[in-house]
C-alpha cells in the first residue's frame, strides 16, 4: 500500500483529484474495493490539500460524489443481477436460508448496515450490492449512503491533511480504524448469534450459571471503555516516547493559529470558559438539585458529583506524572495553568456535560428523540471546548484528543460499574406480613358466574 501512495503523491494534482472520484466510485460498482481500497486516493488528495496543491473543499466534494455514485451503482447491480449471481454459487458456500435471513436483516436495519459498512474496506465493496439484492428501498438506502460517504471522505481527507508529509502513517492509522471497526462488527455478530443459539445458551446455563449475564447496557459500556481507553493509551505512549501522533502537533497548531480572526477570538474565549471547573460543577449540581426536587432521590445527583470529582483527580494525577510542556508562550491568548496532557478543560467538559445529559434526561423523562438531542448537545459542547483550547494556543491537538478519550473512558467506566452493581447487588426480599387492609387474598378463587347474586336492601 505504501508503494501505491508513493506513486500517487507524485502525480499531477488534477489527476489525483480524478482518482479521488474514480477509486471510491469503483469500490462497490466494480467491486474494486476488494483489491484497492478507495481511501488511498482520498488520503493522497488530503496530503495535496495540506500543501495547497488542491482545495480542501474540492477534495471532499469530489470524493463524496464518487463514493455516493459508486455505491448507488453497486446497489443497482445487486438489485438487477444479485439473484442470478447467488443462484450460481454452490449451496455449500451460500445456503438459501442464510440468504433469506440476511435479506430480512438488511430490510429491517439496512440503513445502519450501509452506514457502518462504509468505514470498513472489507464491507464497503459488498454492502451496497447486498442491499440491492435484499430489495432494500432506495429511499432508505440513499440517505445513509450520503451520510456515510460524506463522513468517510471527510475523515480520510482530514487524516491526510493532518499528516502532511507523513502520509504513510496516515494510511496506517486509517487502516487500524477500519480493521478495529470490522472487529467490533464481527464481535457484535458473534455475540448476537451466541445469544440466539439454544445449544450455546444451554451449555452456558449448565457450566456458567454462577456468572451473571452482562446485559446489553454493560456490553456497550465495556465496548466504549475498551475503545476510548485504547485511544488514550496510545496517546499516552506517543506523548511519553515523543513519537507517533504528536509529530503532527506543531504543524496542526500552526495551521489553526494562522486561521485566527478578529470575531472568532472572543467566541473562543467564551467557549473555553464552558470547560472551567466551577462552571461545570455548577451545571451538574444545578441539574442534580432539580432531579432531587422532582424525584426526592439523592443517589444519582450525589453520584454524578462524585464521578466528576474523581475523574478530575485522576486527570490531574496523570497530568502531573507526564508533565508535558505546553506550546510556546507566544501563541497563548489566555493564561493556562499546569501541564498540557491531557487537556483539563476538555476532560472536564466531556465528563461534566456527559453527566449533565444523564441528569437532564432523568428530569425530562422523554423518549429516544430527546436522548439523541441531549446527547448531541453534550457532544457539541465537549468538542467546542476542546477546539477552543487549540485555537487559543494553550494546548497541542493531541492534548485535546487525550482529554476527549479520557473523558469518554471515564464515563464508560462509571456506567460499567453502575451496570455491574445493579446486576450483582442482592434483590430486596419480598415483604412478609399481613396484607394491607382492603386488599384481596392472592389465592382467592374467582366467583362462580352461575351463582345467584344478592343485593342488600336499602335501609
Amino acid at each position: 500500500m505504501s508503494h501505491a501512495i508513493d506513486g500517487l503523491i507524485n502525480l499531477p494534482p488534477w489527476l489525483v483529484l480524478t482518482l479521488a472520484f474514480a477509486l471510491p466510485a469503483a469500490e462497490a460498482s466494480l467491486f474494486l474495493g476488494v483489491i484497492v481500497p478507495g481511501e488511498v486516493a482520498v488520503i493522497v488528495a488530503g496530503v495535496l490539500a495540506h500543501s495547497h496543491r488542491l482545495p480542501l473543499w474540492a477534495v471532499i466534494v469530489v470524493a463524496t460524489a464518487g463514493a455516493v455514485i459508486g455505491d448507488s451503482v453497486g446497489y443497482e447491480v445487486g438489485r438487477r443481477y444479485g439473484d442470478r449471481l447467488l443462484k450460481r454459487l454452490p449451496h455449500r458456500l451460500v445456503k438459501p436460508d442464510h440468504v433469506d435471513r440476511a435479506r430480512a436483516l438488511l430490510r429491517r436495519r439496512g440503513g445502519w448496515a450501509v452506514l457502518i459498512g462504509r468505514f470498513t474496506a472489507a464491507l464497503r465493496a459488498l454492502v451496497p450490492g447486498m442491499a440491492g439484492t435484499s430489495q432494500l428501498p432506495y429511499r432508505t438506502f440513499l440517505p445513509f449512503n450520503v451520510v456515510g460517504g460524506l463522513a468517510w471522505v471527510t475523515m480520510a481527507t482530514l487524516i491526510g491533511y493532518a499528516a502532511g508529509a507523513s502520509y504513510q502513517a496516515a494510511e496506517h492509522q486509517l487502516s487500524l480504524i477500519s480493521f478495529g471497526l470490522l472487529a467490533v462488527i464481527v464481535l457484535a455478530l458473534l455475540y448476537r448469534a451466541a445469544r440466539r443459539s439454544e445449544r450455546l445458551r444451554g451449555w452456558a446455563d449448565r457450566h456458567l450459571g454462577w456468572v451473571p449475564r452482562p446485559g446489553r447496557a454493560l456490553a456497550v459500556s465495556l465496548l466504549v471503555l475498551v475503545a476510548s481507553g485504547s485511544i488514550f493509551g496510545v496517546l499516552v505512549e506517543d506523548v511519553t516516547n515523543s513519537h507517533g501522533a504528536i509529530g503532527a502537533d506543531p504543524r496542526l497548531l500552526r495551521d489553526v493559529v494562522d486561521e485566527r480572526t478578529g470575531w472568532l477570538t472572543p467566541v473562543a474565549r467564551t467557549v473555553t470558559n464552558l470547560g472551567v471547573g466551577p462552571f461545570v460543577y455548577a451545571v451538574v449540581g444545578a441539574l442534580g438539585m432539580a432531579l432531587w426536587w422532582r424525584t426526592r432521590q439523592w443517589v444519582l445527583p450525589v453520584g454524578a458529583i462524585a464521578v466528576l470529582w474523581a475523574g478530575q483527580a485522576v486527570r490531574v494525577a496523570i497530568n502531573q506524572a507526564i508533565a508535558r510542556p505546553r506550546p510556546p508562550r507566544a501563541l497563548w491568548l489566555v493564561q493556562p495553568g499546569g501541564y498540557a496532557f491531557p487537556s483539563g478543560h476538555t476532560a472536564m467538559a466531556t465528563i461534566g456535560y456527559g453527566l449533565a445529559a444523564v441528569l437532564l434526561l432523568r428530569i425530562l423523562s422523554r423518549g429516544r428523540v430527546a436522548a439523541v438531542a441531549v446527547g448531541a448537545l453534550a457532544t457539541v459542547l465537549a468538542v467546542a471546548v476542546g477546539l477552543s483550547r487549540v485555537y487559543l494556543g494553550v494546548h497541542w491537538p493531541s492534548d485535546v484528543a487525550g482529554g476527549w478519550s479520557f473523558g469518554v473512558a471515564w464515563l464508560a467506566l462509571a456506567a460499567s460499574l453502575v451496570c455491574v452493581y445493579r446486576r450483582w447487588s442482592p434483590k430486596p426480599p419480598e415483604p412478609i406480613g399481613p396484607e394491607p387492609a382492603g386488599s384481596e387474598p392472592a389465592d382467592l378463587e374467582p366467583a362462580d358466574p352461575d351463582a345467584p347474586t344478592t343485593t342488600a336492601a336499602p335501609e
